[in-house]
């Protein structure tokens, strides 16, 4: 008749299976919330350079100083680039912000308005 007695050798081995699947799972979470993190600060820099490229578009002439005014409103640490200007030109506004890992940059094309249009 086998006996229902545990071997003493195989005490402790559930405490350390345990502690090495609860580290794994808090690993996966911390990893998951990262990314939701990245793809959050992501998003925040697309609206910010569609919102910068919209306000340049309003005031072509001076799309630069509009544009990082705009940025420089919603987020301090944002960078800013912008390309073009006159009236009826493509505005380029790059926006990057900093995250913790790497940089996330984001793009945003739009027409110049004609000057004197409203």
């Amino acid at each position: 008749m086998p006996s229902t007695r545990s071997d003493p050798a195989d005490a402790g081995y559930v405490t350390v299976e345990a502690a090495i699947v609860f580290t794994a799972l808090t690993a996966v979470v911390g990893l998951i919330v990262a990314g939701m993190v990245t793809v959050a600060s992501y998003l925040g820099a697309v609206d910010l350079a569609r919102d910068a490229a919209r306000a340049a578009a309003l005031d072509p002439q001076d799309a630069a100083t509009t544009a990082t005014a705009v940025v420089r409103d919603a987020d301090p640490e944002a960078q800013v680039s912008v390309t073009g200007g006159g009236a009826g030109e493509l505005i380029t506004v790059k926006v990057t912000k900093p995250g913790r890992l790497f940089d996330l940059s984001a793009t945003a094309v739009i027409v110049a308005e004609p000057v004197g249009a409203s």
